[in-house]
Parts: structure tokens; C-alpha cells; sequence
């Protein structure tokens, strides 16, 4: 018979390797400080709104850079914290009252985030009605150093907080202020947005929630399926200053063109798409250019939970290489963004992706189709451009400089020449194929093209044939089928299953590959 049990108290010891994960350990970038405050301003100015103390278009994030380059201040008008509260909650890290499915921020930890890059992190706040200003101040640099593997072990978290932070009151006149301001001080490898207002307005235009751009020419329509789809363009004004110099007003970087490659590509229409189960809309622009955005800042289709951006451009890319690994290049080609009904998926706490659970894996299936009917539309306007006369003209006009080249060397280098050869066929093929549709006009240009494409041929060749009398005309051949079998399975890899794409692959190689 077992003999009787006695209670042992159990008493949890948080050290300071705790607060050290939290901090330096949570952000993969540090620029990602400056989102955590800017959604905890967006969360108390809608706060703000919906206690009526203000407007829904007086709410307003002001973000300051100091000419030294050495602090950086963001301050939003929302409520504000009471004074009998604003202590307690300022230094309470991991534990929020916000709901996820109605806030952006809500485990507590963000306000941490600055630590990381600064000697001194600043929160000033005070409520609307009271004369009372609350400051807390952390030790940013003594807790970094506290916070090293040397040292974080043997300190519980909650003394190395009491002996680092620091908190006090003053006195205001101004009794209806209501607002929140953060200052980091002595910035310390801090990231670029801190020192440069134009990467400080990029980044800021493409993770927070602004309105878009006046240029930009859907935002009606968008506001339209917005309200329709039940999930709101949440949206709050920024502004950011360096120095002394004027405000700028930050706005979504989308406008009616950006560059793709060397020309500007204008966005001709605005696809809206919609889930089968109500959980999410978003919006794709449409281009007749083929190619990759050049303007990081737009590339890419954004996922967003209440206008706030999770991530920068990779996690559609994820969804892109599903539909097929070559595919993931497609995301690059597109822009648009996907926003996310508040409380169906949950950011996970870098804010880099969501929780891995059944409606995140639901919701990447949902997304699959379009990603796959966006990378044929991708392909057929790719293929378009290699088909359009002023595209053939430009290959041909490079042509006709290398054969010039090679004419002055006698056609000395086979190797040169053989190639030259080879990118000649390609682009006859492309002349031949834009032939079947082409117009009357359009018809006679491609017939001139074909033309010098035959001749420069010709020429090449018969140099060829003079010179080097035992050209291995078998190997070329090979070479050209080489060629294609890449190109076959190229297009099979986009259009069967993995299982299919391996068996299919496997038959190719063995009939037509030089290995066998």
C-alpha cells in the first residue's frame, strides 16, 4: 500500500532569458518595432472612435525621426491609457485584455520590441478628463545587458523589471488630450528606417494600414467589394517627419503604373476575387506587360488582417509553389492583396505568418486555384510579349550586332557561331508562331524579320561548313532536342501532378536524354 502523498509547493522561476526571447529573440528584422507600434496606435485610436472621442477620420499616427538620426518618437491621439491603469499595463509583458478577433495587437509583447535597437525605450500617455501624465521608462541598454547568456539565468524576470524600468507622473493643463507616445533613444544598430525618412515612409506604406494613393484608380471599387464582402479597408492617417521639415503623408504605394523590367507598365484593370467560404476578398491588378515588378514595395500579392500586412511578399509565394515549384516566380509578377475577416486566422507573434491550425491550412487551399490560374495567365501574356513585332524586332536588331561581330572575326569562333545558330532557330520559331495571327500589316513586318533571320542564317552556316568541314552535325542535334525535352518538361511540370510530372519525366529522359 502506497504510503500518503505530501504536498510540495512548486514555485515557477521565470529568468531573464525569458524577457531576453521576447525581445531580442522574437523579431527576425528589427524594423518590425516600428509595425508593433504603429498597429498598438491603430487599436486605441479605433478605441478612440468607438468611445466617440473622435471622428473616424481624426484618428492619427505621428511619426518623428530626430535630425541627429539618434531617436526616433511615434505618437498616436488615441485614448490613452488612465493613470491608475497605465503603469500597470505598460509594464505587463505577455498578458493583453485584446480580443485577436478585434484587435491588431494582442499578447502583450510588442511594446517590447524597441529594446532591441535602442539604449532607452519612453512611453508617455494620458486619458482624456484627467490632468495626470504617466511616464514609464525601461533601461533598454542595462537590460540588454542583463539579459546576456552570462548573466539572464540567475535573475528572475521580474526583479531584472523592477530594476530596469521606472515609472512617474506630472501634471497637464490640457485636460481633453488623450494619446499615447513612444520614444526610443540612443538608437544602437538600429534598422535603416530609423535613420532614412524615405525607407521609414516605404516600409510604413506597405505594413500599416493607410489609405491608398490618390493616383491609384481602383479605390472606390475596392471600398465597394470591401463592403460588399462584409470585410472592411480598415485605414488610419500617418504621417512622418525628419527634423524640422515638413510632414509627409503616407499612403499605400500602389498607383496606376509601375516598372516592369525597362518599361513602365500601366495597371489596366482590377480583378476582384472572393472566397467560397466568406472568410476573405482581395483584388489583383491586371498588365498586358509580361514580367516582374521592379518596386519591391508593390511586387507580390499581400495577405491582410485588418488592413495591417502579415509578412512581406512570400507567404502567396508559398502558395504559388504549390501549385508548382516554378511557379513561385509568378508572385513577383502580380500585385494585389488579400485582407483576411478579423478572428479567422491567427497571426502568429512575429506577425511573419499565422498559427498553423485547420483554418490556416483551409485557407491556403482556398487560395490555390487563383494561384494557379494566375500563373496560366502569367504564361499566356509571357508568351504575347515573346510574339509581339516590336519584341521580335528587338531580337532581331541584337542579332544582326552579333552577326556583325562574328562576320569580322571570320566566323573564327565555332563555338560562337554554333550558338548564334541556335538563337537564330528560337527566334524563327517565334516569328513563324506570331505569323498565325498576325495582321495584313503586322504580317509584312514578321516577313521582313524572317527574312534577315534566314539570310544571317544562311551565312553563319555556310561559314561553318567551309571551316570546319567535320562538324559533328550529329551533336547539334542532340543538342537541339535536348533543348526542347527541356521545354516539354517544362510545360508538364506546370500542368500534371507531381506524381504524373515524375513518371512522365522519367520516360522523356530515357528515350531522349544524351545520358543514355
Amino acid at each position: 500500500m502506497p504510503s500518503a502523498e505530501t504536498p510540495i509547493t512548486v514555485q515557477p522561476f521565470f529568468g531573464g532569458f525569458v524577457l531576453e526571447t521576447l525581445t531580442i529573440g522574437m523579431y527576425g528584422e528589427s524594423r518590425n518595432a516600428i509595425r508593433e507600434y504603429i498597429q498598438n496606435g491603430f487599436d486605441s485610436i479605433q478605441r478612440a472612435v468607438s468611445d466617440e472621442l473622435l471622428a473616424p477620420d481624426e484618428g492619427l499616427i505621428r511619426i518623428h525621426l530626430d535630425r541627429d538620426r539618434k531617436s526616433l518618437t511615434i505618437r498616436d491621439n488615441g485614448t490613452g491609457i488612465a493613470a491608475k491603469q497605465a503603469t500597470s499595463v505598460l509594464t505587463r509583458i505577455g498578458a493583453s485584455t485584446k480580443d485577436h478577433r478585434k484587435t491588431a495587437g494582442f499578447r502583450g509583447i510588442g511594446r517590447l520590441a524597441g529594446i532591441v535597437f535602442s539604449d532607452k525605450v519612453t512611453f508617455e500617455t494620458k486619458a482624456q478628463g484627467e490632468r495626470t501624465v504617466t511616464t514609464v521608462v525601461f533601461n533598454a541598454k542595462k537590460m540588454r545587458k542583463e539579459m546576456a547568456p552570462t548573466r539572464a539565468s540567475g535573475q528572475s524576470a521580474t526583479d531584472l523589471m523592477a530594476d530596469t524600468v521606472n515609472a512617474y507622473s506630472t501634471k497637464s493643463r490640457r485636460l481633453d488630450d488623450h494619446y499615447l507616445e513612444v520614444r526610443l533613444e540612443g538608437l544602437r544598430n538600429a534598422p535603416p528606417e530609423c535613420h532614412s525618412i524615405t525607407a521609414m515612409t516605404d516600409f510604413v506604406s506597405q505594413i500599416a494600414p493607410v489609405p491608398y494613393a490618390v493616383e491609384f484608380p481602383f479605390s472606390d471599387r475596392l471600398h465597394d467589394a470591401a463592403d460588399e464582402a462584409d470585410i472592411p479597408i480598415e485605414q488610419v492617417r500617418i504621417s512622418a517627419r525628419e527634423g524640422r521639415k515638413k510632414a509627409v503623408a503616407i499612403t499605400k504605394p500602389y498607383s496606376n503604373s509601375h516598372r516592369v523590367g525597362s518599361k513602365m507598365a500601366s495597371i489596366d484593370d482590377c480583378e476582384i476575387v472572393d472566397s467560397p467560404t466568406g472568410n476573405w476578398w482581395g483584388w489583383v491588378g491586371k498588365k498586358s506587360v509580361s514580367g516582374a515588378y521592379s518596386d519591391t514595395r508593390v511586387a507580390g500579392l499581400r495577405v491582410r488582417v485588418r488592413n495591417i500586412q502579415i509578412d512581406a511578399a512570400d507567404l502567396f509565394r508559398e502558395v504559388f509553389r504549390k501549385s508548382a515549384v516554378s511557379h513561385a516566380r509568378f508572385q513577383d509578377y502580380f500585385v494585389g492583396e488579400i485582407f483576411v475577416r478579423p478572428g479567422v486566422l491567427v497571426p502568429n507573434a512575429r506577425r511573419d505568418n499565422f498559427e498553423e491550425d485547420p483554418d490556416w491550412r483551409k485557407f491556403s487551399k482556398e487560395l490555390l486555384p487563383i494561384a494557379k490560374r494566375l500563373s496560366a495567365e502569367a504564361y499566356q501574356i509571357s508568351k504575347q510579349g515573346q510574339l509581339a513585332v516590336d519584341t521580335l524586332e528587338a531580337h532581331v536588331t541584337d542579332m544582326k550586332k552579333r552577326f556583325t561581330q562574328l562576320r569580322k572575326s571570320n566566323f573564327a569562333n565555332v563555338d560562337r557561331a554554333i550558338a548564334f545558330s541556335k538563337s537564330i532557330t528560337t527566334i524563327q520559331r517565334r516569328v513563324a508562331k506570331a505569323l498565325l495571327d498576325s495582321t495584313v500589316e503586322a504580317a509584312g513586318q514578321l516577313n521582313v524579320l524572317g527574312s534577315e533571320l534566314a539570310d544571317m542564317k544562311r551565312e553563319s552556316l555556310s561559314s561553318l561548313g567551309a571551316s570546319v568541314p567535320t562538324l559533328d552535325r550529329e551533336k547539334l542535334e542532340q543538342e537541339a532536342r535536348e533543348e526542347m525535352l527541356d521545354e516539354v518538361l517544362a510545360l508538364l511540370e506546370d500542368n500534371l501532378t507531381p506524381t504524373c510530372f515524375t513518371e512522365a519525366r522519367e520516360i522523356l529522359l530515357q528515350e531522349y536524354s544524351s545520358s543514355t
